[in-house]
């Protein structure tokens, strides 16, 4: 429950700030501002717009990452149900290795995600499992090897989909307009003058908490998987419960 609200409760002290700054500004040294607050509305106009492009954009890579887990899941599942298959059509088949090492692929996707394996050692495992595989052809099982080589293509496929997303910044020169433009929107909250004192706490203290909130939940959005090794994430990353379940599944029969 509290996942939901950590943005929010993080970006609280960046309104403290502003405000404190404000307050000591106007009763410290007397500055009660130099422009009207209703003359920034053109500039907070802009900014609310690039907040939208940029929150767009962004979103894009997120409603697309929501599907990966469920999609490795069901690929690995199937890699499961293949080898299953094969070892009931050729019982010389070494059923065990090909499970373990379906398993020691499916948990190396699992504690890359978590930041607990390089992108080097889980692309091994999927190579060794690979190998693995080519027995299977071997055995004379050829066209379950073909279907199981496919799917292996598909997960290495959408695990570089993943990497890509992750590593990958949507549009660097926007995030740098975003930021001058909040950081200038702040400013001129500084220099501003306000009707009355409740007004300008409350002005101040808003304008501050949308913009700093909304930059950093387009940066989190941005990369969907920012899982830590201590198993925490951050308040915008994607579920992996399809890829857990299906561990939690597949433990006895494959580990």
């Amino acid at each position: 429950m509290l996942i939901k609200w950590k943005l929010m409760l993080t970006s609280l002290p960046y309104v403290a700030v502003a405000v404190a700054v404000k307050l000591a500004l106007e009763f410290g040294l007397h500055f009660a501002g130099v422009i009207e607050f209703s003359d920034v509305g053109l500039v907070l106009t802009g900014g609310v717009f690039l907040v939208g492009f940029m929150l767009a954009g962004t979103m894009a890579d997120y409603k697309e990452s929501e599907k990966i887990p469920a999609d490795v899941a069901c690929t690995l599942e199937t890699l499961e149900e293949t080898i299953v298959q094969a070892a009931i059509a050729k019982p010389g088949l070494d059923e065990k290795a090909l499970k373990s090492g379906l398993w020691q692929v499916t948990s190396g996707i699992h504690e890359w995600l978590y930041k607990k394996l390089t992108q080097e050692i889980m692309f091994g495992r999927l190579d060794d499992f690979s190998k693995l595989l080519h027995g299977v052809e071997k055995a004379g099982a050829g066209s379950y090897a073909t279907r199981a080589l496919g799917e292996v293509h598909n997960l290495r496929k959408t695990l570089s989909r993943i990497a890509v997303i992750s590593r990958t910044g949507f549009l660097a020169s926007g995030y740098a307009l975003l930021e001058t433009l909040t950081a200038t929107i702040v400013l001129l909250l500084m220099i501003s003058r306000f009707k009355s004192q409740i007004a300008e706490l409350i002005l101040v203290a808003f304008v501050t908490l949308i913009f700093t909130y909304m930059l950093r939940l387009i940066r989190d959005i941005d990369d969907p998987f920012e899982y830590s090794a201590d198993g925490e994430k951050g308040a915008a990353e994607v579920e992996l419960f399809p890829l857990e379940e299906y561990m939690a599944r597949a433990k006895k029969r494959l580990g």
